[in-house]
């Protein structure tokens, strides 16, 4: 996987993980963060596939 997709796929599921927990301005911070990180992790899973994730952290880790 290039950098740019990784990138972009980051991106993505970044901003919709935030949309979710801002739409849940009921939750205290600390439940809030607990959302954010199992909904963004669940979309990389989603977008690259349970064995591609590995992929796209190394991608993201080259300069």
């Amino acid at each position: 996987m290039d950098k740019e997709t990784a990138l972009q796929i980051a991106s993505a599921a970044h901003h919709a993980a935030q949309g979710i927990v801002y739409a849940r301005f009921d939750l205290p911070a600390s439940r809030q963060n607990q959302l954010y990180n199992r909904v963004y992790l669940g979309l990389l899973e989603d977008f690259t596939g349970q064995g591609n994730l590995a992929e796209l952290l190394a991608a993201l880790a080259c300069p």
